[in-house]
């Protein structure tokens, strides 16, 4: 078998030399949400049945549903929803052309599991995708058992640590088989009851729980929204009260729809906005407040007529260019001018004569002065408009679309250090404010919100002074570059086994996930490398190789023993 190694680091070299012995090699995967899963399905299509019987797996995951993670925890509220349609969900398409089965994606599941929910333009609770995915687990699980040992520990792991060429633990020898590795360099990996020695190690821990941002914490001891059960139950608040909630972004969203639908709250969709019926059950008053002022805009719905994809082709190609740049990106001058000349030329065909000029001026006007609760609220309103054709196309909208079409060749050219000295800041501020602008939440959601704050039960606030009697709700979820100080990945930063790239704060890993400047054999996928692998907070697959190219070293390796 010939394997190509992507990336051309040493770290992706072949871990096994021809003297080793020929034991299977030990792989562990720590943390099996969706990343985890989505490793564990590309060993199943990049190895052969001989390459597979070269390898045992170990997954360590705590949860009682592997595949879902925190995230997609099946026990949540089904009143958390997606911020993902329907159609966008199909965790087997692993490249951006490859056809795949209708059964197999999310409406497929769907359809068999709950056809109410099975059509397009759908924000199913998160808990259903949970399933999805859990499923979609049990069959990679049962493709591979075929030919390979596959163990699951329902464990989390506290710690991970390298292991030295001749380092023997006495002890642990006497009771794993994971010592028959003899003196072959490794990790070893501790769930708070065994350490086991493995070859490889796959850390994909994700938000490695959902916690609250380490700044907020330091502020005050109001509890995090998560989990909703607790941090949002009527005993700590209850009926009539005021709540104070820090932040205005998704997690923010999920509070408020929790303290009043999901205490038995209706809405009612009417032409515009919905109505609501109370039912005497919600905070007398949520005041909502984030430092900016600025919210999150609706998702654009499938009541827009739809862009032929051909229009950004110009674009895309433009961007491509760059590619042969990579390290000397410029992130104003090769990348937001294309994005603003796709939005000016989009709104141009829609009738409205905006130059790029106009684009970036407007943008310019949006990021950088605060915003007030009335300008907020208008550009809720204006959004949900746009989002649902009751209003014509305009800027924000315009860009946004632009920033979601251009995302792959964007992140195609920025991570892996693809921006030059000094343009990080540039990049990394204008890419919170298009989370806001692009990856906002879904009309149906904004119009709720616009509703309470319409109805007096939800306020904007411009001051970040809760009265004395509200009950105070934090709602900014840990930055990808807070690590968890009880955690393995944590441990392995400080070790120096992990190393962070000083710009962006990310671990810096190789096109096939491999640890850049550490040991050999250890990869991390997902959320812990933000910023230097971008886009990693979605359940799309087609936006990064990396998983796929990780596998096929493993099939080197597994070759090499066969």
């Amino acid at each position: 078998m010939s394997v190509a190694i992507s990336g051309g680091s040493i770290a992706d070299l072949p871990f096994f030399d021809g003297a080793s012995p020929r034991s299977p090699i030990q792989l562990a995967i720590v943390g099996c949400g969706p990343r985890g899963l989505q490793c564990l399905d590309a060993l199943s299509r990049n190895l052969s049945k001989d390459e597979l019987a070269q390898v045992e797996i170990t997954v360590f995951e705590p949860s009682t549903h592997p595949g879902a993670g925190c995230v997609y925890d099946l026990k949540q509220s089904r009143m958390l929803r997606m911020n993902f349609a329907t159609q966008y969900i199909d965790f087997w398409k692993v490249d951006r052309d490859q056809t795949t089965s209708k059964s197999g994606s999310l409406i497929g599941w769907l359809d068999r599991n709950y056809p109410e929910y099975a059509a397009s333009d759908q924000f199913v609770p998160r808990a259903v995708v949970g399933e999805y995915l859990h499923d979609c687990f049990e069959v990679v699980c049962k493709r591979l058992r075929r030919w390979t040992k596959l163990n699951v520990v329902r464990a989390r792991v506290e710690s991970i640590r390298h292991c030295a060429a001749g380092e023997a633990n006495a002890e642990v020898a006497a009771t794993t088989k994971a010592m028959t590795l003899n003196d072959d360099e490794g990790w070893w990996v501790w769930d708070g009851s065994e350490e086991r020695k493995f070859d490889r190690v796959v850390l994909t821990t994700g938000h490695e729980g959902l916690r609250s941002s380490d700044e907020i914490q330091s502020q005050d001891t109001g509890a995090f929204v998560y989990p909703v059960e607790n941090s949002l139950s009527e005993e700590r608040i209850p009926a009539g009260g005021d709540v104070f909630l820090r932040g205005f972004g998704l997690t923010a969203i999920d509070a408020i729809l929790m303290l009043t639908e999901g205490r038995g709250g209706t809405f009612v969709q009417g032409d515009g906005l919905p109505t609501y019926q109370a039912s005497g059950q919600e905070p007398n008053c949520i005041a909502v407040h984030c430092r900016s002022g600025r919210p999150m805009l609706a998702k654009p719905t499938a009541k827009l007529e739809p862009i032929n994809d051909r229009f950004w082709e110009p674009y895309r190609q433009t961007l491509s260019k760059h590619e042969a740049s990579h390290g000397s990106v410029k992130f104003c001058r090769d990348i937001w001018t294309v994005v603003a000349e796709a939005a000016s030329e989009l709104l141009i065909r829609s009738g409205d004569a905006v130059s790029r000029r106009d684009v970036e001026e407007w943008f310019r006007g949006w990021s950088r002065y605060k915003m007030d609760d009335v300008s907020a609220r208008k550009a809720m309103l204006q959004s949900y408009g746009v989002a649902t054709g009751a209003r014509e196309m305009d800027v924000p909208f315009a860009l946004g679309e632009a920033w979601r079409q251009l995302y792959p060749q964007i992140v195609s050219l920025i991570s892996f250090g693809g921006l030059a000295e000094g343009q990080w800041k540039a990049y990394s501020q204008t890419a919170a404010e298009m989370e806001r602008i692009a990856f906002g939440p879904p009309a149906e959601s904004v119009a709720k919100v616009l509703r309470l704050i319409r109805d007096g039960k939800v306020r904007l606030c411009e001051q970040n002074e809760p009265s004395q009697d509200s009950v105070i709700v934090n709602a900014v979820i840990a930055s990808p570059h807070q690590a968890n100080e009880d955690g393995p990945l944590s441990q392995l930063i400080l070790r120096g086994d992990v190393q962070v790239d000083p710009v962006t704060e990310a671990v810096r890993v190789s096109e096939s996930g491999s640890v850049l400047g550490g040991r050999k054999g250890l990869a991390i996928f997902g959320r812990a490398t933000e910023g230097w692998v971008i886009g990693n907070d979605t359940l799309s697959r087609t936006l990064h190789q990396q998983i796929q190219n990780w596998a096929e070293t493993i099939a080197v390796d597994a070759h090499s023993r066969g």
